[in-house]
């Protein structure tokens, strides 16, 4: 094993507490606020000292991609699941940095005969093991946040597209705001699974919620329509608002074979739900 790197490998174990302890008084001193949501994680301080291990494994070439690829794994899923940033939790890097390289220097100051050489290929060694975790870190990072974001979509899909039962076999379908591809096809699919599971034989779709009606959107509106027929469902619309209305003559779009009403109120009581 070359000197220099048995010498800095044997400086770090016998300063690994110490180093771990700089390295979390960084974080806390640059990021305070994410620091307390770290120190709440008791395995972070084990994850740092980990870290530290992986390094002195990296140094004596006694490391493989996987363990290094498990450490990131592991770190950016708690991260992830903190709520912090990728750009907070680079940050740690530059902290963990600082310390590596103060280990070095405090190195130097004790070792004398250290040439300058050596101290500069033992700083590359550090820079190439770092770096290389923030690599692994922020594609573990992004794979994770993803991955939440993805379940996250898919919670706000189905709050989005609510089948409301009013009462046997009847139901409303509110939709707001604008429907897009993605929307259309939460919509369809969310629609025909409601309405079979709560056995809907008439469903009121109210748009007033809805602003903009192009030829797309109304092509997927009639998609659904459509769709629910085929199902047995007698799909009725409501809240078709002036502009909308417009919008629709004006594209030449025709809900003629759809019953519609004004507002969701004259729907129920066309189906005999009224107030009492």
């Amino acid at each position: 094993m070359d000197r220099a790197i048995h010498l800095f490998k044997n400086f770090l174990t016998e300063r690994e507490e110490k180093v771990t302890a700089n390295i979390l008084k960084s974080i806390d001193k640059n990021q305070p606020e994410t620091y307390i949501k770290l120190i709440k994680v008791n395995l972070y301080k084990e994850q740092i000292e980990e870290l530290i291990h992986l390094l002195e494994s990296f140094l004596t070439g006694e490391i493989d991609d996987e363990r290094i690829n498990d450490w990131g794994n592991r770190v950016s899923e708690d991260k992830v699941r903190l709520g912090l940033s990728l750009s907070q939790s680079v940050q740690h890097f530059n902290s963990i940095r600082g310390a590596l390289w103060e280990e070095l220097s405090d190195m130097a100051d004790k070792i004398n005969d250290l040439s300058a050489k050596e101290m500069l290929r033992l700083s590359n060694l550090v820079n190439d093991f770092i770096d290389g975790l923030i690599l692994t870190f922020t594609n573990s990072y992004t794979g994770q946040a993803n991955k939440r974001l993805r379940a996250q979509q898919e919670v706000i899909d189905e709050l989005s597209t609510p089948v409301i039962s009013i009462v046997d076999g009847v139901a409303v379908l509110p939709i707001i705001g604008d429907i897009d591809t993605h929307r259309a096809r939460i919509l369809m699919e969310h629609t025909l699974r409601e309405t079979k599971n709560k056995e809907v034989d008439c469903l009121i779709m109210d748009l007033s919620g809805v602003f903009i009606v192009d030829t797309m959107v109304a092509q997927e509106l009639f998609k659904i329509i459509d769709s629910l027929k085929l199902t047995g469902v007698d799909v009725n619309l409501t809240g078709m608002r002036p502009e909308l209305a417009h919008s629709v003559v004006t594209l030449g779009i025709n809900f003629d074979n759809v019953k519609m009403y004004s507002n969701l109120g004259k729907a129920l009581k066309a189906f005999g739900i009224v107030r009492k």
